[in-house]
């Protein structure tokens, strides 16, 4: 018996390519939807920990060391997964601009999820391609020493979305991400996110914002977030729109929870009136560090529509929150 034969036993060395569903017995097997890659390494080497990584079975999917080297050998549109495990480290110092319909998956949780560092002011990650997905990572944003990160992430492609990760805003007001994500296209997600500073002393220009020069951010979903920062400016949230003329309609932001850090804060959410936002900001929590603020959303000029309802609010420590329900209608 061969070495081969030895290791794998009698099971073919490769899997057996179809295009259409195989009754086996009265379970179907599905041909594949695109490629699986999977990573699990430190950027530039895969990790050997055991059989699993160093003795694959020929015709099997290897491993590769980098998120971007895998997703190098994605095609848009073919619905294409990439697999990273559990204690996978990796640095991005430049940009990395994904493929419709790929998917980004960590594996792990606490200690054991990915962990992706920006390095550097430029690093970012470019959601370009529709349907792209990220979810279960950790990112942290923050570069290294006296590093500002200007845009951790772009939304560009239409239905991309940020799942169930984690972001690391700042250490200080030298060593921070100025703005973690900015929404250019329509039905994107930001969902069961977690995203933090580490001291009051980051002062972060906002942690996500809607539209740009051209383009706004339809249908854009915010859901059971936790974002925790301080904004730049006391009336500055940490959810803005950007002054243009590009309208996001039907926006939707409901079930976070979100902390303006500042020590003079009045704000978490700011729509500006000369770009048209529509939509509704409903049970959320926020909290300031202006004991006088009741409001917690700021709408300044015309232009803006949002419904907002059961919302709540807290300025001051140890205390339980207020209904903050803005104007209320007659």
């Amino acid at each position: 018996m061969n070495a081969q034969a030895q290791l794998y036993g009698n099971r073919p060395p490769a899997g057996v390519l179809f295009k259409e569903p195989i009754d086996l017995l009265g379970s179907y097997a599905t041909p594949s939807n695109g490629r699986v890659f999977v990573v699990r390494g430190d950027g530039t080497s895969v990790l050997n920990y055991d059989d699993q990584y160093t003795n694959q079975m020929p015709g099997s999917t290897p491993v590769y060391a980098s998120i971007a080297q895998a997703h190098a050998l994605t095609v848009a549109d073919r619905g294409d997964t990439i697999m990273v495990m559990g204690k996978h480290t990796e640095n991005l110092a430049t940009t990395l601009t994904l493929n419709a319909g790929v998917r980004i998956l960590g594996i792990g949780w606490g200690n054991t999820r990915p962990v992706v560092t920006l390095t550097a002011a430029g690093s970012q990650v470019i959601m370009a391609g529709a349907g792209c997905i990220i979810s279960n990572i950790k990112f942290v944003c923050d570069g290294t020493a006296a590093t500002t990160v200007t845009k951790a992430f772009d939304m560009t492609g239409e239905g991309a979305s940020l799942i169930g990760c984690e972001f690391h805003l700042g250490t200080s007001n030298t060593q921070k991400c100025a703005t973690l994500l900015s929404v250019q296209a329509a039905n994107c997600r930001f969902i069961s996110n977690k995203a933090y500073a580490d001291t009051q002393a980051t002062a972060l220009t906002n942690v996500i914002v809607l539209g740009a020069a051209a383009t706004g951010a339809d249908d854009f979903v915010c859901i059971a977030n936790y974002m925790v920062g301080a904004m730049s400016a006391a009336t500055t949230g940490l959810i803005a729109n950007i002054a243009s003329t590009a309208t996001s309609n039907r926006v939707l932001i409901q079930d976070n929870f979100l902390f303006n850090w500042k020590s003079d804060s009045s704000a978490c959410i700011s729509f500006a009136g000369n770009q048209v936002t529509t939509g509704a900001i409903v049970e959320n929590t926020f909290r300031v560090m202006n004991n006088a603020s009741v409001q917690g959303i700021v709408v300044s000029g015309t232009g803006v529509d949002v419904s907002m309802d059961n919302n709540r609010i807290v300025n001051d420590v140890n205390e339980t929150a207020k209904q903050n329900q803005g104007t209320v209608s007659a």
